[in-house]
């Protein structure tokens, strides 16, 4: 996993950019899914560009450097728990899984028990009510956002990383 100095740089840029998406969702309380949901796709670019194993230390620098940076704590485990942990979890079941069926179910299993961490994290902090509707937009919304990320990468793979001469 050595990498050259273009590449760390380029690694370095990322995780800037990461990390004010981050510091963004704090700030902006309007937005803070959207934009943790942005800091995640930066996550799933440093997968596509270095691999799985980059992608998982920049995911845990991330969360070390968002932990110090952002004000908003309880909001920012929303990140740890899952956005940026999704990018990971979605590189690992889709090269590894090789049936829809199963890496969709896969998937959902991962984002109920993601949900459910989110759940007991901030009632520790909060009371917090959950009506059965609220859980069921939940999966609805999680579908959308596997969907838009998919598309967001396919993107990135056929338009901007072509256009990137790195090396």
């Amino acid at each position: 996993m050595l990498l050259k100095g273009e590449d760390v740089a380029y690694l370095g840029v990322l995780l800037g950019l990461n990390q004010f998406f981050i510091i963004l969702s704090s700030v902006i309380e309007t937005n803070t899914i959207i934009l943790l949901a942005g800091a995640a796709l930066v996550v799933g670019i440093v997968i596509v560009e270095f691999g799985g194993k980059s992608g998982a230390v920049f995911y845990i620098a991330s969360c070390i450097l968002g932990f110090v940076l952002t004000f908003n704590k309880i909001e920012f485990a929303t990140y740890i728990l899952f956005f940026g942990l999704y990018s990971i979890v979605k590189h690992l079941l889709e090269s590894k899984l090789y049936k829809t069926i199963l890496i969709y179910a896969a998937k959902l299993i991962f984002f109920n028990l993601s949900l459910a961490a989110m759940y007991f994290t901030v009632k520790l902090f909060m009371p917090l009510q959950l009506a059965w509707w609220m859980i069921a937009a939940a999966q609805l919304l999680f579908i959308i956002y596997d969907y838009a990320f998919a598309v967001f990468i396919t993107a990135y793979i056929t338009h901007i990383k072509t256009k990137i001469r790195r090396g």
